[in-house]
């Protein structure tokens, strides 16, 4: 084959390594300053309520932006859309990282960075998820999300320590400026992304103004909910971002208050919680998962469920770390074959609104929840309150699993061979590789520039 020429698998490859290698590497600088600005305020305050301002301002700005950002996932270039919003989250974080030099280090402060920062996220968000698909085969698409969420993992399981050290040696200012590096890195990487853009009808109606960007949600919304097994997807999504995550997020609460402010047991927390992640990734990465989804996605839910129940009755800290590693396990357990089931079901041209619908629900269900639970955590016994919560969550699970039907079952749909089948009949295999039978024809290649 001539040097100039690839293998009509190889572009796929060289793709996700790169896209997972960049969303990486901007993941990781902003964990490491996440974790530190949660254990400044947690530290600094011990309050419930000021770890939930923090979590609700980033949350609810990133759901401003979520519908918009999905829309135009699905209009415009989702690389541009990823370059630009993670362009934008470093500059602002430029201009934190300023203040908080020169002496501005309140609470109100930060939210309001934060807030903004979300603004940003609530853009990048659908974009990635949705251009994921695009460049890995649809039959590659659990394995792929399994290797990502083992690499989330590993990062998890470095930043917490890094942002302990980090904390020591330097103030939250400087600290600051290491997502702003790792976002550079990130960008520079995406650059040499061959993402297709979409190819779009001239003739199709633009969404204009809030009704008709609502509109235009609602379409892909109603395709979605239209399929009885990402619509019962969609309600475990709801039972994990309102109910259980909220508890999940309180952990350096429950850590400060149970056992101790120390700086080691809060990393410890993390660094389990995520080594539980790294197992399960990798193994659902070589396995591939349950054929059913649903399967894994209500054993996941009720694992979590579970650890919620117990977190705050563990009589010591050894015994909390190791629900944290149980814990972690169940992350890969929802989210891999959630997000798997989205990318196989849902058209490409619908695929931005979706993850901007998924998106929304996360990131207003987990506020609404923190909201209530944040403040009642500052006058109620927290370990209760994870008690009764989980217990809800197993109840409902177990109605669900009781009612059956066409909603317990989610498969993968049946994939063709679909380079080979572009080869016998003249086409283009590296666009044929990388996505459906349906979707063909929807794309345009075009270059890393």
């Amino acid at each position: 084959m001539p040097d100039n020429q690839e293998s009509p698998r190889t572009p796929w490859i060289r793709n996700v390594t790169l896209f997972l290698f960049g969303q990486s590497v901007s993941l990781f600088g902003s964990a490491i300053v996440g974790y530190s600005v949660i254990w400044y305020i947690t530290l600094k305050t011990g309050s419930g309520g000021q770890f939930a301002l923090l979590l609700i301002a980033s949350s609810l700005a990133m759901a401003v932006t979520t519908i918009p950002g999905g829309i135009w996932a699905d209009r415009y270039w989702r690389k541009a859309l990823m370059i630009g919003s993670d362009a934008g989250v470093a500059a602002v974080t430029v201009v934190l990282a300023v203040l908080m030099l020169n002496g501005l280090e309140s609470v109100w402060v930060i939210a309001v960075a934060l807030a903004i920062r979300g603004l940003g996220s609530g853009i990048q968000s659908p974009a990635v998820n949705a251009a994921l698909p695009q460049i890995a085969p649809a039959e590659k698409l659990m394995r792929v999300n399994s290797i990502n969420q083992a690499i989330q993992a590993v990062i998890q399981v470095a930043a917490p320590a890094l942002a302990a050290v980090l904390l020591v040696y330097f103030p939250l200012g400087w600290i600051l400026m290491v997502d702003v590096t790792t976002a550079i890195i990130g960008i520079t990487v995406t650059v040499f992304i061959r993402i297709p853009r979409l190819r779009l009808d001239p003739d199709a109606p633009r969404p204009e103004g809030l009704v008709g960007y609502v509109s235009h949600m609602g379409e892909a919304v109603r395709h979605t909910l239209a399929i009885p097994g990402l619509r019962r997807g969609v309600m475990l999504v709801l039972l994990i971002a309102g109910l259980l995550v909220p508890f999940a997020q309180l952990t350096p609460v429950f850590v400060v208050r149970l056992y101790g402010s120390q700086q080691w047991m809060l990393a410890a927390t993390e660094i389990l919680w995520s080594v539980g992640m790294v197992i399960a990734g990798l193994v659902l990465a070589a396995w591939g998962g349950t054929r059913n989804r649903m399967t894994m996605l209500m054993l996941g839910t009720c694992l979590l469920a579970v650890c919620v129940m117990v977190m705050g009755m563990m009589p010591n800290i050894w015994l909390f770390l190791a629900v944290m590693v149980i814990q972690g396990l169940t992350l890969p357990m929802v989210n891999t074959p959630a997000l798997t089931s989205l990318q196989e079901h849902i058209p490409e041209a619908m695929m931005g609104r979706v993850m901007g619908f998924i998106t929304l629900i996360m990131t207003v269900c987990g506020p609404l929840g923190m909201a209530v639970i944040g403040p009642l955590a500052d006058h109620m016994n927290l370990s209760w309150m994870a008690f009764a919560a989980g217990a809800a969550g197993i109840v409902i699970l177990v109605a669900m699993a009781l009612r059956g039907g066409p909603g317990s079952q989610l498969y993968a749909p049946v994939v063709a061979d679909e380079s080979a089948i572009a080869i016998e009949e003249g086409g283009d295999p590296q666009m044929c590789v990388v996505e459906r039978a349906d979707r063909c024809g929807d794309l345009t290649e075009v270059g890393s520039a």
